[in-house]
This record gives C-alpha cells, structure tokens and sequence, in this order.
C-alpha cells in the first residue's frame, strides 16, 4: 500500500551536514539554485568566482579609501557601494560552492 503524500508542506532543508559541516541556510540553498539556473557557464567556476569577487571588492575598496583621503567623500561612495555589493556576492558564492560541493 501506497501512502498518501502531502504537498500542502514545505519541505525543511536538507540538514545531513556533520558536526564539521555547517548547515547551509536557506538563503545559500536558494542562491546555489539560481546560480545553477540561471548561469549554467559560471556554476563550475564557483569556487574560483568567490573569492576573486572578494579580492577585486577589497581593491575596490582600496581605491574608495584612496578617494577619501585626497578629499573626494562624495565620489568615494560609489567604489565603497560597490565593495560592499561584490563582499555579499562574493560570500554567497563561497557559501554556494561549499553547498554545491556537499550535495553534487
């Protein structure tokens, strides 16, 4: 006998992770979708795009810090806007490549 499935639930995240292994929240799940949806060319380079995005946003916010100390604050908002918008990018492809790896 077959038993009956309810799909009024939402299925929980897959928490299998080890006491070594952190469980990826959902919000890693969701952007590891995405990038295998939408970017099929870039998900095999996750674990390279990460922290390139991290090394370029510290540049970038080199180059914001070089802005404010010759005195340009309001041109130095749109470099550090920018560090701050590829630091969240980079850290969710780190955090993907990691889930991504776990779950292949």
């Amino acid at each position: 006998m077959y038993a009956t499935k309810n799909k009024t639930t939402i299925p929980a995240p897959e928490q299998s992770a080890g006491a070594a292994q952190p469980v990826a929240s959902g919000l890693v799940a969701a952007w590891t979708r995405g990038r295998k949806q939408i970017t099929p060319w870039a998900y095999p380079y996750l674990r390279a795009l990460g922290p390139l995005r991290l090394t370029i946003g510290l540049f970038v916010t080199v180059v914001g810090a070089l802005l404010i100390s010759h005195g340009h604050d309001g041109l130095a908002v749109i470099p550090l806007a920018g560090a701050a918008l590829l630091f969240a990018i980079g850290s969710l492809d780190t955090a993907a490549a990691r889930y991504a790896h776990r779950h292949e």
